[in-house]
């Protein structure tokens, strides 16, 4: 299902940064972003208390909806990853992130 198989490793982008697309609150850094190939951008860590965990019994399961926690905007889902450093996924919806180049973190 997925590509990605191995260890994560961080990205080349040090400085990037992605950020609400509602609000502009920093979230994410790009060096913590990396392809499972799932179609959603995924990371391995968050920026701070950036992002808010919230516990969703939905549709029968039970899951970890993030979002911000400034503007409260939806960004996706925690998924538990031995892959990662963190040994988690951030699972985000493209449209709630924007890639910030200039900002520095």
């Amino acid at each position: 299902m997925f590509r990605h198989r191995g260890k994560v490793r961080e990205a080349q982008q040090e400085q990037d940064v992605y950020t609400c697309s509602g609000c502009g609150q920093v979230l994410f850094r790009a060096k913590y972003k990396f392809e499972v190939g799932s179609g959603f951008p995924s990371f391995w860590q968050q920026v701070g208390e950036n992002v808010a965990h919230c516990p969703l019994d939905t549709y029968g399961r039970q899951r970890v909806q993030l979002l911000c926690s400034r503007c409260r905007q939806h960004l996706g889902h925690l998924f538990d990853d031995s892959r990662t450093p963190t040994g988690v996924r951030y699972c985000i919806n493209a449209t709630s992130i924007t890639l910030d180049l200039e900002q520095p973190t």
